[in-house]
């Protein structure tokens, strides 16, 4: 009996000796971060929203909402990313609406990179269009005339191939949604 005591009492003092280090696993996407966001529309003059008392300065990316617009989003993040998704969201009704791209296969980021969505006509920010996420470059086209309807704001999330989500990341400021004319 005492040599099992002490068998015991020898085992538990070697394992106690042990430093054993738990280590979570590695996310396969890391540092997720939109960096800018662009609408293929601007403002031709400053603007100033009566209801918020905003101050949208001349050049200021808007989403006009009488004509299909093309946003793009530049995000960068560190790992693999095998889809984005961006959403709109009313400032003003909350409502939402969501759009993810096709299967990116795994897409490493050695640099930042720019998906664009268009939002149909009529819609904004209740719908995205069918086009859905790529890669493109926006064409800047300031409109001649406006008259704004409310604002949403662009926010984005990626998903690892393994299932990760990253945070949410929410755009600065919303975009200003308006009947145009080009």
């Amino acid at each position: 009996m005492k040599r099992a005591a002490f068998a015991a009492l020898g085992l538990s003092g070697v394992l106690a000796s042990c430093n054993v280090t738990v280590v979570d696993p590695v996310d396969p996407v890391r540092n997720f971060r939109l960096l800018s966001y662009q609408s293929q529309y601007t403002l031709p003059a400053d603007y100033t929203d009566t209801r918020t008392g905003t101050v949208y300065p001349k050049g200021t990316s808007i989403i006009c909402d009488n004509l299909s617009t093309r946003l793009g989003v530049t995000l960068d993040w560190d790992g693999t990313i095998n889809e984005v998704s961006a959403r709109l969201q009313g400032r003003d009704t909350g409502t939402t609406r969501t759009v993810s791209s096709n299967p990116l296969g795994d897409r490493y980021s050695a640099k930042p990179s720019t998906f664009e969505f268009v939002v149909g006509p009529n819609t904004a920010p209740l719908s995205i269009g069918q086009k859905g996420l790529s890669a493109q470059d926006i064409v800047v086209t300031p409109v001649r005339t406006f008259t704004v309807k409310g604002a949403t704001f662009v926010d984005v999330q990626a998903r690892s191939s393994d299932g990760t989500v990253t945070p949410l990341r929410q755009s600065v400021q919303a975009l200003p949604v308006a009947d145009c004319t080009l």
